[in-house]
């Protein structure tokens, strides 16, 4: 079942972000006189918006835009120097049923919301929360309608890119590449053109609550000029991304073999909406469960579409995976049952010539990632160390099952309607790992996105969105719904805090922040003679 699309381009991409990015840079912390720090205690400068956002991926930035649209007054604050989040990465498929650009074009037209909702449900293997995935289902082409309208966003539509190979798939288009990159890159010159503060190089590193009650009032974060409060008066968004680059919780959670994985997005996504929200009891959801595909550690190389044409074999010589599984499944069983998490794909001439390897073929070019190439089976495996007589009776076995259409009996077994054999020189061996693409498990959330503790409860004033929020994905995903997702649930944030404004202009927790800001000021002493003895 083929899920989702990635293409990865490490060194160039993380060092063209200030390119890509510095252009709409909004806000920055402003420089701040040093002063002793005896001077420094008890006096961290305090900023109040309406609402805060810790993150500056797609979900936080939707929110933000869509809040500003609502008459709100949000900021957004990032630990990084810019987007440094999975979505710039991501292939940048956005999933509708009947958008606009689907009607224009005529394509689509026998689906609906409820077989997307279906089709959601059965992937996450009925564990989805449905209340969520219903939402997502329901609102999708509202979330695409306004990409296009209020974003300026342009999708090529029509193509049957992922599964359930429905013409559902909205690509983002332009200049930049991946998708994800250029989808980002409009979000923030619309941010820029509403004039939205984004503090970067802000750190958030713990929640500010009431003393009274626990409510939460915004958050604290660390720059460069040392300790600062953003505090939200209608709400709080952690939007910080899920913990795919946290070795320790992907170690407890997911367990070694996903923490042995290399990364193939973001390394700044490590677990803040769990490890900030554990002291006031968030029901934390499928933090075991993650997405994963295939990649060339050292280089960053895709072999997305190699890994399921040809064998794979580990470093020991022997085939130890179905072939026809899912690459998100093959990069599991690479990275828990092979030494080191490193194995070959094995593939002959023609298979090479696949139209649907282009792409891959060119990654592992693009990146200068190692291909291994023969003119037989035996000097293959020489030129990658594998031992020569196994890599060829690995071979002619997988050859002959093809030939007596017994691949099902292979050992492990071959699930593929039509296996490809190896025969034809040139041949090829690819390197390639199991690679941690993002993590599914987080806080859950209600529909307006609100945090629900242990007893299914809000907690006030505390919202999540995207892979900060738990709840809709366990297994894997449908290509595409993530991006989907956080803004569907971005919007929803907005419309909500907008009209809680709406409806408490004068809410409590301002006087209630007051008070807290007021318990926190250096209590001045008073000066005493010293007591003479006795008395």
């Amino acid at each position: 079942m083929q899920t989702s699309r990635r293409f990865l381009m490490k060194g160039g991409l993380i060092t063209a972000l200030g390119s890509i990015f510095g252009a709409t840079a909004v806000h920055a912390a402003p420089a701040r006189r040093e002063r002793p720090f005896e001077e420094r205690r008890g006096r961290i400068p305090t900023h109040r918006y309406d609402l805060v956002i810790a993150g500056l991926g797609i979900g936080g930035i939707v929110t933000a835009i869509r809040a500003k649209q609502l008459g709100l007054e949000p900021v957004i604050v990032e630990k990084m120097s810019g987007p440094a989040g999975n979505t710039i990465y991501a292939a940048g498929f956005m999933l509708g049923v009947h958008s606009k650009l689907q009607q224009e074009k005529g394509v689509n037209k026998d689906d609906t919301p409820e077989k997307f909702y279906e089709d959601m449900m059965t992937v996450s293997q009925g564990r989805g929360d449905k209340a969520l995935t219903k939402l997502v289902a329901e609102k999708s082409d509202d979330a695409i309608n306004w990409m296009v309208d209020d974003i300026g966003v342009q999708y090529a539509v029509g193509n049957k890119l992922v599964w359930p190979q429905l013409e559902r798939a909205h690509l983002t288009v332009g200049e930049k590449k991946p998708g994800g990159s250029q989808l980002m890159a409009k979000l923030m010159e619309k941010a820029k053109e509403l004039d939205i503060p984004i503090v970067y190089k802000a750190k958030v590193v713990s929640l500010v609550d009431n003393p009274e009650n626990g409510d939460i009032l915004g958050v604290k974060v660390k720059t460069e000029h040392g300790y600062e409060e953003y505090l939200g008066t209608y709400g709080t968004v952690l939007a910080t991304g899920g913990y795919s680059a946290n070795k320790m919780l992907l170690t407890m959670m997911a367990g070694p073999a996903a923490a042995s994985m290399p990364i193939r997005g973001s390394h700044t996504v490590t677990g803040e909406s769990i490890l900030l929200t554990a002291p006031y009891y968030p029901q934390v959801v499928n933090v075991d469960q993650y997405h994963s595909g295939p990649i060339h550690g050292p280089t960053g190389a895709n072999p997305l579409n190699i890994v399921n044409n040809g064998i794979a074999v580990d470093t020991e010589t022997k085939r130890y995976t179905d072939e026809g599984q899912t690459y998100v499944q093959m990069s599991r069983d690479t990275a828990a049952k092979t030494k080191g998490n490193f194995a070959y794909m094995i593939v002959d001439a023609d298979t090479h010539e696949l139209p649907i390897l282009k792409n891959d073929w060119a990654s592992y070019d693009l990146n200068h990632a190692p291909v291994y190439k023969a003119n037989s089976i035996e000097e293959l495996a020489k030129e990658t160390g594998l031992n020569p007589e196994g890599l060829k009776a690995v071979v002619d076995d997988y050859n002959k099952a093809i030939t007596e259409g017994k691949t099902g009996e292979l050992t492990p077994p071959n699930s593929l309607k039509e296996p490809r054999a190896i025969l034809k020189p040139p041949f090829y061996a690819v390197p390639f790992s199991g690679g941690m693409t993002a993590t599914f498990g987080g806080p859950l959330i209600n529909t307006n996105g609100q945090v629900l503790d242990t007893e299914n409860k809000p907690i006030p004033g505390l919202f999540a969105v995207g892979n900060a929020a738990g709840g809709l994905f366990y297994d894997n995903y449908v290509g595409g719904a993530q991006l989907t997702s956080a803004t569907v649930i971005g919007r929803e944030i907005a419309a909500y805090i907008a009209d809680e404004k709406k409806s408490q202009p004068e809410k409590k927790e301002h006087r209630r922040e007051k008070e807290h800001r007021k318990e926190r000021e250096p209590r001045r002493r008073e000066r005493r003679e010293p007591r003479e003895p006795g008395l």
